[in-house]
């Protein structure tokens, strides 16, 4: 991936909307370039589109106060991106959750999954983020990490066909 940034250096202080609205623009920039990917990212993990919205804007609140290099456009994507999935899993509540901590996962008839499972499998089969990277965003150890994609597999693969849900026995 190649990309470059620029940030508006031609803006003054009178006529600009970078330093006039106190943000930091380039993050802006950075975030609607990817903004397809950046909500399609956020949506995998929240599966809410009010949570989505809610996760960019404290994604963008916090991108606000760092620094942008623009020497490094790589590393200010996946600054960005790792903050994203941050926020999307905050904005969840997993840390006010106790509950799902020793929950034992059974499949349920429409194969939904509890949101430790569903993250762990989305960020580690769907993303394909490192075992360590999904145990640090989901705050578990990796070996957690690997019993809850099983865990998220074994319900998915023993969700109930739809046309059994519906009494079609002919399909």
């Amino acid at each position: 991936m190649s990309t470059s940034f620029t940030t508006p250096n031609g803006f003054s202080r009178k006529t600009g909307p970078s330093t006039t609205s106190g943000k930091n623009v380039a993050w802006y920039l950075l975030f609607l370039e990817h903004l397809d990917e950046f909500a399609t990212l956020a949506w995998y993990l929240v599966a809410d589109h009010r949570l989505v919205e809610e996760a960019i804007q404290r994604t963008m609140v916090h991108l606000d106060a760092i620094p942008f290099d623009v020497s490094m456009p790589l590393l200010a994507y996946n600054q960005a991106r790792e903050t994203l999935i941050t926020q999307a899993i905050a904005g969840l509540g997993l840390g006010r959750q106790g509950s799902e901590a020793g929950a034992v996962y059974l499949p349920s008839t429409l194969g939904e999954l509890p949101d430790l499972p569903r993250l762990a499998f989305m960020l580690k089969l769907v993303l394909r983020s490192s075992e360590i990277e999904v145990a640090k965003f989901l705050d578990v150890t990796p070996s957690k990490v690997r019993e809850l994609v099983q865990a998220a597999i074994e319900r998915l693969s023993l969700r109930v066909p739809f046309s059994v849900l519906n009494g079609c026995y002919d399909a």
